[in-house]
């Protein structure tokens, strides 16, 4: 029987999206990667991903994917030219964020937001940063 094919293409898709239970470690001049994926493992290809920064106050937004784009006019000035979705990654569900170049300012609370035509969920993925300001005892 292949009935149950048919109902994982129901347009009332449901999903949740999963980010990480612990803070991310990120260290300052370095590459890191904020988890973002959706449960069970569908396409976000044809969704809206958007990235944001909850506890700034101003523009909020890190990066948003819409339309089968990039689209990053209203971006906070801060994260221009270093964040990064793997587009392969979106068509197994992975919306995960490559922030390049980790200043001690990234360290905070970002949501990983995700919409489809009939649904959304997001998550929170905490930042932590190290490097730059040492201590020396």
């Amino acid at each position: 029987m292949c009935n149950s094919d048919l109902l994982s293409f129901s347009f009332t898709e449901q999903y949740e999206v999963v980010g990480s239970a612990d803070p991310v470690l990120a260290v300052a001049g370095e590459d890191v990667i904020l988890p973002c994926s959706v449960k069970p493992n569908i396409s976000v290809v044809d969704m809206r991903v958007e990235w944001l920064r909850p506890d700034l106050e101003d523009s909020q937004l890190v990066h948003l994917y819409e339309d089968h784009k990039d689209r990053n006019t209203d971006q906070i000035q801060s994260f221009r030219g270093r964040t990064k979705l793997n587009h392969q990654e979106l068509q197994r569900g992975n919306a995960s964020l490559k922030l390049s170049t980790v200043r001690v300012s990234d360290e905070g609370r970002y949501k990983c937001f995700i919409e489809s035509k009939s649904w959304y969920d997001d998550a929170t993925v905490n930042v932590s940063v190290e490097g730059e300001e040492t201590n020396e005892n």
